[in-house]
């Protein structure tokens, strides 16, 4: 059981570093303003992160939600401009992800897991904090990132 947990906080991880960096595609005239968007939020990404809350739109295991618990104000997000690293109690992750759009102060992420496999994650900065809500199961619901510098 332990194991199921540590995977799934993995992903919840996961899904935040991705949240965090997302990198500049290649220009073109008419889509200037995406790449130019999508610059202009890697650079606002980069940085370090902290956990402070996540909400699951689905009941988590009662193991599971006390792990996750123990990440809050413990959990540190590292977005460098190409990889997004999450370290806390007990975890340590680093994954790869990609803008799929992205229009200020907003995004939407593309994650990926060692796999391969995509989950897609809704990101919004506002100051100093950034709302993230990754969109599928069985992380899907909202949490909130505070940037420590």
């Amino acid at each position: 059981m332990l194991k199921t947990v540590r995977a799934l906080l993995k992903t919840l991880a996961i899904a935040l570093l991705i949240v965090l960096m997302p990198f500049g595609v290649g220009s073109c005239g008419s889509s200037q303003r995406r790449v130019n968007d999508v610059q202009q939020m890697n650079r606002r990404l980069q940085g370090t992160w902290l956990l402070k809350s996540f909400n699951s739109r689905e009941p988590l295991e009662p193991a599971l939600f006390t792990l996750l618990n123990l990440q809050f104000g413990q959990m540190r997000v590292v977005v460098d401009g190409s990889r997004i690293s999450a370290q806390g109690p007990g975890l340590q992750v680093l994954r790869t992800y990609q803008v799929q759009e992205a229009f200020e102060p907003s995004a939407t992420l593309l994650v990926f897991d060692q796999s391969g496999i995509a989950s897609r994650v809704w990101v919004e900065i506002h100051e100093n904090w950034l709302t993230f809500r990754p969109m599928d199961s069985p992380w899907a619901g909202e949490g909130l990132l505070q940037r420590v510098y």
